[in-house]
């Protein structure tokens, strides 16, 4: 259940132009944007853009459209763009950053990382760095990272929920558990959070509570599977057959190499007399099996 945050920063930076009435048409733009009209604060950006190139504010929120429409090679290019125009435009700089680690660009992240971020010690710089790092595999510097950034502004977005996620990855679980905890308080709408929270909770036997922050995540986010897995198991725990068998089915059907989802089909086909059902997943699983066998280094 590896999941990464996609920080997109909206606030235009505090020079924009000097005439009200393009401020005023880009402030408008921002509010329709953050209403979530995202086509049509685009088209106030590009005409803004069309009148004068260089009005590097709007490029960026431009960009930002751009990733929240999943236009991600577009809004890429309009915020590179931004930092070829302004190397110093660090919110430019930290939406990239997330962006590239969101989509496992680690060596485009890395590059900024280095050279604009590396020893900039403010709660942003430092969030960024720890999402690098995550994404790396080195979660004890992730976990420094994202720590010393919490410090710093306790209300960044998404800092509490990363620092749990980290924590998890870690293995440090009882840690993870109250910090995953408070990333709800703060923001309750956080499916990363109630993720991971849902799974140690199933983990650690708190079904009730696993379910409520499972079903959370999948009203969130329908297809993911990890989510519809754990709540199949506790379905089927709850001797609730023909529900874990639908979602098990949608689990399979996102990811057709998913064994243990495979094995658990198989186990309830039989459960309820669907013998045709249970031996095609057999038969899928014993071929992921031997796909996984031919992977093993031979014994010598």
């Amino acid at each position: 259940m590896r999941l990464f945050l996609l920080m997109i920063f909206v606030a235009p930076s505090a020079a924009l132009v000097a005439a009200d009435s393009l401020q005023d048409r880009l402030a408008g733009a921002l509010r329709a944007q953050k209403a979530g009209d995202v086509v049509g604060a685009a088209a106030t950006y590009r005409a803004l853009l069309l009148a004068n190139p260089h009005l590097t504010a709007a490029r960026h929120l431009l960009g930002v459209c751009e990733l929240q429409s999943g236009n991600m090679a577009e809004g890429i290019r309009q915020l590179e763009m931004v930092r070829r125009e302004d190397p110093a435009d660090r919110q430019a700089a930290y939406t990239l950053v997330s962006t590239y680690v969101a989509i496992g660009l680690l060596d485009d992240a890395r590059k900024i990382v280095e050279s604009t971020l590396r020893t900039d010690a403010s709660a942003p710089s430092r969030f960024m760095r720890g999402s690098y790092s995550m994404a790396k595999g080195d979660y004890a510097l992730a976990i420094s990272e994202f720590q010393q950034a919490r410090r710093l502004d306790p209300r960044l977005p998404g800092v509490t929920s990363q620092l749990g996620i980290a924590l998890c990855f870690a293995n440090s679980l009882d840690r993870a558990i109250p910090i995953l905890e408070a990333a709800l308080v703060e923001n309750p709408n956080d499916a990363n959070a109630a993720a991971f929270l849902g799974w140690l909770y199933k983990d650690r036997d708190r079904n009730a509570e696993a379910e409520a922050l499972l079903n959370r995540t999948v009203r969130a986010r329908p297809d993911d599977k990890g989510a519809l897995f754990l709540l199949a198991q506790l379905a089927q725990l709850r001797g609730e057959n023909q529900p874990a068998i639908g979602m098990l089915e949608r689990v399979v059907a996102l990811d057709p190499s998913h064994r243990p989802a495979h094995v658990l089909l198989a186990r309830l086909y039989r459960q309820t007399k669907r013998l045709d059902d249970a031996a095609r997943e057999a038969g899928i699983v014993e071929r992921l099996n031997a796909e996984l066998q031919a992977l093993q280094p031979k014994a010598r």
